[in-house]
């Protein structure tokens, strides 16, 4: 759990350094585009991460949610919905964002443990990508 969790900080923390640019505003908003399931996870991680964020960086971010079923989002996202963090509960809607050119298509190698379907039917595991640029242009 605590290298998942200093994963998910790792993500948030590189999508918000990309979406800075010297137009940039006094505070910065990322959108994560999650699965349903995860709605109160991301409400209360999201709240953490801002204020980790304020406390490492000094700079004020914002974290707006976007939520519904994990395949509805990867359709929304790969048809143009402006997402920095997209989480997803299946591999498949990650490989279906790669297929499309919204993330990398060698996206499971740049995780640990390269994803892949977990072995067992009552397994769920949670697939999380960034923007390869930010909305702003940045790299």
């Amino acid at each position: 759990m605590k290298t998942s969790f200093r994963l998910l900080v790792s993500t948030l923390a590189l999508a918000a350094a990309g979406s800075f640019s010297a137009a940039a505003s006094a505070q910065t908003a990322l959108l994560n585009v999650s699965y349903d399931v995860a709605r109160e996870f991301y409400r209360d991680f999201n709240t953490a991460f801002v204020a980790h964020y304020k406390k490492t960086t000094g700079k004020d971010i914002k974290v707006d949610q976007s939520h519904a079923g994990s395949s509805a989002q990867a359709r929304a996202v790969a048809d143009g919905l402006a997402a920095d963090v997209v989480t997803m509960n299946t591999t498949t809607d990650v490989d279906f964002l790669a297929e499309r050119g919204v993330v990398a298509k060698d996206w499971r190698s740049k995780f640990p443990m390269a994803p892949r379907p977990p072995p067992r039917p009552c397994c769920s595991w949670c697939a999380t990508a960034t923007r390869r640029t930010s909305r702003t242009g940045t790299t």
